[in-house]
């Protein structure tokens, strides 16, 4: 048994701790069958991105901008030639829960042999307006549309591989060009960018700020990908980026790093990462992603993905019950040991960033306190990967607590291996934490 101190000095605050319990996919999916609005709204997630909605292509009906524009030769400007119904109630479902889409403005990814959707379009200009209209729909109500107030719009997801783009780089920053300059001209107010780069260290990434800075195009957010095994890759990726927009002089602009997941390796390995999905393992590597991603710079982060045609792979935050073919209300939904890991996060997002500190290498801590000082939270997770895929899990420690100020502990939530948000009392101020775990420490001021 390691004994370790976590020592947390609320008079040491930072900026306000940023979303980093983003997903892929909103609450009801599987063409409506599955409800987790009350689990999306318990864990105050903030960002759905809409990207591989309903997979494959959108379900001919979701999202993409194939199936919201049909045919691609009609008036782009007669509402009549657009297909809303679907996406409406996609994104009706998504503010209900008080939750933003970063929608997502291209095609899903193809894995299949034959391509569909992600040829370059015959017209740029004109898949430009499309996406325009796409946000007046949504954002001004056009076309008997909404007035949700979507402020992220996201050109095109991963164009750096065949999967997702058939052209060459050279007509994808023509396609970007376009599409940004007609959408920020109409639409002055959003926030556009992309490209939701597969390797954020390619040269597809300089050519594109290049781009951007040699012909003034719009761009607000750079946005990318990584699956990853350990923390510590996201934390060099994360300052890579940093560093990138630095090198281009676009540090203003906001790093969203909006698809991540465990993955131990793409061949024989992934299966048995998914497998890993289900686990408290993957509750205590979100933790640690998380709170990796915030400290090096990344102000939105998405989990890929909650949606439940994604249940046997990619998601580890809910598992369905029975399905009817009528949908099943909340009730079908049970949250795994993931959930717990957004859910902590997002009683974080209302506190500012506050100092903390710990002699172990393996536990990843975020803290903040209330505007008016009065409460502060801590989330703690434990987590490495020794190379054994949950066979070989941290130490168990004994974590000796204490907080700066008059405070006095009030609450603590663990999941682990013996269960999920169980109540946990603290003995002489130490939190016991056995193997993957990870914990919400609630602080009161005396």
């Amino acid at each position: 048994m390691n004994n370790v101190t976590l020592q947390i000095n609320p008079e040491k605050r930072g900026g306000p701790i940023r979303p980093m319990n983003g997903v892929g996919g909103g609450p009801v999916t599987y063409n409506m069958s599955y409800d987790a609005s009350a689990w999306f709204r318990a864990a105050h997630i903030p960002f759905c991105r809409t990207h591989d909605i309903e997979y494959p292509f959108g379900s001919g009906e979701y999202v993409d901008v194939h199936n919201l524009f049909p045919d691609f030769d009609k008036d782009e400007n007669d509402p009549a030639n657009y297909n809303f119904a679907l996406t409406d109630l996609y994104m009706q479902h998504i503010e209900e829960v008080g939750a933003k889409p970063i929608y997502r403005l291209g095609s899903c990814i193809e894995h299949q042999p034959i391509k569909r959707h992600i040829h370059p379009p015959k017209d740029f200009a004109k898949w430009g307006r499309i996406c325009s209209r796409i946000i007046a729909h949504y954002n001004e109500g056009w076309g008997n549309g909404m007035h949700l107030g979507i402020t992220y719009w996201e050109i095109w997801n991963e164009p750096d591989i065949p999967q997702c783009w058939t052209g060459t780089q050279e007509q994808f920053l023509d396609l970007y060009e376009a599409a940004a300059t007609v959408i920020k001209r109409e639409h002055p107010d959003v926030k556009i960018g992309g490209l939701a780069f597969a390797n954020p260290c390619g040269e597809m990434v300089d050519k594109f700020l290049d781009r951007c800075a040699e012909k003034n195009v719009p761009i607000d957010f750079l946005s990318w990908h990584a699956y990853v095994r350990l923390p510590g890759e996201t934390a060099r990726y994360a300052a890579a980026i940093r560093e990138t927009l630095k090198r281009h002089g676009m540090s203003h602009l906001e790093s969203i790093y909006d698809e991540w997941n465990y993955v131990m390796g793409w061949e024989q390995e992934l299966e048995k990462s998914f497998e890993f999905h289900k686990t408290v393992g993957e509750a205590a590597f979100m933790g640690a992603v998380m709170t990796t991603a915030h400290e090096n710079g990344v102000d939105i982060s998405c989990y890929y993905d909650v949606q439940f045609l994604m249940e046997r792979v990619w998601n580890g935050v809910f598992e369905p019950g029975p399905r009817s073919a009528h949908g099943c209300g909340g009730k079908s939904v049970k949250p795994l040991p993931g959930f717990y890991a957004l859910q902590y996060w997002g009683e974080l997002t209302s506190l500012a960033q506050v100092e903390a500190a710990t002699n172990a290498d393996d536990l990843y801590v975020t803290a903040g306190v209330s505007d008016d000082g009065q409460t502060v939270k801590v989330m703690v997770s434990q987590f490495s990967d020794n190379g054994g895929y949950g066979i070989v899990a941290p130490n168990p420690k004994n974590i000796t607590l204490s907080c700066t100020g008059d405070y006095a502990p009030v609450s603590v939530w663990v999941t682990d291996a013996l269960g999920n948000h169980r109540p946990v009392t603290l003995e002489d101020g130490t939190l016991p934490l056995r193997g993957y775990a990870i914990a919400l420490i609630t602080f009161q001021k005396k």
